[in-house]
């Protein structure tokens, strides 16, 4: 696990896992008692610089562990009990080398049950030395050498309580991703920005809240949808702006 001011939300975690011979947690410098609460829980705490790409702390999680397995679990994400006993049974049986386990996804209170959001199949339980994160793209995920199959129990994962953490998460995710694009060679005009904003964004917006049953889960459904396309408008926004930005700094040489 890594974690970064996770106070509030950390220990629940932790102690959803209590059954596992060993808990790391990587702590990006937190600023409140995030490793302070590990620590008490019985977690083996490491310190690392916050980086904006989050999987290259997740790797060094991952090289600290010694167990023969791993599973890799955010600090706003629970294993439930049953989980807990299919992940037993399949390290057990050792049938695979990697599992992906269904996610419920909780959006301010209410389990998002359409939408494209379920079971949304997370690769997260893995043979040590099998697996890793492409530490490319904050959005990359694991990937495992070897055979992969699937568990059926879900684990619960609370990204969004409240709107604040909404908007944080909207605007720390689409700096990285506007200048993972930028770094990459891709530009956008006016034109291209008018066209991703007035037809694309909302084009999918109403395929997950209306062709994907977004609408099912009422309010939470169309507030989820809806951020959703605001988080792609921000992206493409944030790398009109560095691309601007870009233009001045050539003109002025």
């Amino acid at each position: 696990m890594i974690a970064h001011n996770e106070a509030d939300t950390i220990g629940a975690a932790l102690s959803s896992v209590t059954w596992a011979d060993q808990i790391v947690v990587v702590d990006t410098d937190s600023t409140d008692e995030t490793a302070d609460i590990a620590r008490k829980m019985g977690a083996e705490v490491h310190v690392e610089p916050n980086h904006p790409n989050l999987n290259i702390n997740k790797n060094i999680a991952i090289n600290l562990c010694r167990g023969d397995w791993i599973f890799v679990l955010d600090a706003d994400e629970r294993i439930p009990y049953e989980l807990a006993g299919e992940i037993r049974l399949a390290i057990n049986e050792g049938r695979a080398d990697g599992y992906l386990v269904p996610r419920r996804n909780w959006v301010l209170g209410k389990w998002m049950k359409r939408g494209g959001e379920y079971p949304d199949y997370q690769l997260r339980l893995f043979r040590r030395g099998r697996g890793g994160f492409p530490a490319v793209h904050i959005h990359e995920r694991l990937t495992v050498e070897g055979k992969v199959k699937r568990l059926s129990r879900p684990f619960d994962h609370y990204p969004y309580p409240d709107l604040n953490s909404m908007i944080g998460k909207n605007l720390r995710d689409t700096r990285f991703e506007a200048w993972h694009l930028f770094q990459n060679g891709k530009r956008i005009g006016t034109v291209g920005l008018g066209f991703r904003i007035f037809i694309i964004t909302p084009l999918r917006m109403v395929q997950r809240f209306v062709f994907k049953g977004g609408i099912i889960d009422g309010s939470q459904g169309l507030i989820r949808s809806w951020f959703d396309s605001l988080n792609q408008n921000l992206r493409w926004i944030k790398l009109w702006e560095l691309h601007r930005s870009d233009r001045r700094r050539e003109e002025e040489r």
